[in-house]
């Protein structure tokens, strides 16, 4: 994939800024948070929990307790709240955070394209080297294509892997594509980390917008991966009152 197509969003960007025009590119809801919402926050803010404190560094414990009891329910796994869950100020600083602490200079990160605009200047400002390998439709110029037409090709995705490769960054359900990777995809892509010890960072904020019957598969469901990923996740608050 070019530069050109590479950019394209930092180029959009600064285009909006120039013209404004009307944004239909990003979800700004009109309509108030739901009442049972705003209750349970004041129940919270007037219920004695000392919510004006500082609390725990690596997130509130009630807090990664209801992640550990809803991430392990999906996963059909036991989770850890105190050592396999950190809360961040959004996925930006989880994935800032993941970079700067697993990056050193010189080290290489697979980008799987297209991806999301940050990836790049995070990667780069960590010292690392971005190399891409791209999504493809499976038959070229076979007319219109869904999300799910576009692949990774294994002996492509398996030669960008050297000596210096230190992480894989994969995000599924894919923006801008929408594409939902399938469990064999996720396979071939844990079994290529555990053979070079890469890491793989699982950005996976949309995965509860997966619709036509795709199924949103983590990559830490996979036996082999579970030591060498790290998923990113955008939880509504609403989920959290009703786990």
């Amino acid at each position: 994939m070019s530069d050109v197509l590479r950019s394209d969003r930092l180029e959009f960007v600064q285009l909006a800024a120039d013209y404004n025009p009307v944004n239909l590119g990003q979800g700004f809801p009109d309509f108030s948070p739901p009442k049972f919402i705003q209750e349970a926050l004041c129940t919270a803010v007037n219920g004695g929990h000392q919510m004006h404190q500082y609390t725990r560094a690596f997130g509130y414990p009630p807090l990664v307790h209801i992640l550990a009891k809803l991430f392990g329910r999906i996963m059909g796994r036991e989770i850890d709240p105190l050592e396999e869950v950190l809360v961040t100020a959004g996925a930006y600083q989880a994935l800032f955070c993941a970079f700067q602490a697993l990056i050193d200079e010189g080290d290489e990160v697979i980008h799987v394209e297209p991806f999301f605009d940050c990836y790049r200047p995070m990667v780069e400002m960590a010292g690392g080297k971005p190399v891409y390998v791209s999504l493809r439709p499976k038959v070229e110029g076979s007319g219109v294509l869904s999300s799910g037409d576009w692949v990774l090709c294994a002996e492509e995705l398996a030669s960008k892997f050297t000596p210096r490769t230190k992480v894989i960054i994969i995000n599924t359900p894919n923006n801008p594509l929408g594409k939902v990777f399938k469990r064999e995809e996720l396979q071939m892509i844990a079994d290529l980390c555990i053979k070079h010890d890469v890491l793989c960072i699982s950005d996976e904020v949309y995965e509860w917008l997966t619709y036509d019957g795709s199924k949103h598969v983590k990559i830490g469901e996979i036996q082999s991966s579970t030591q060498r990923s790290v998923a990113l996740h955008m939880i509504h608050v609403g989920d959290l009152l009703t786990c």
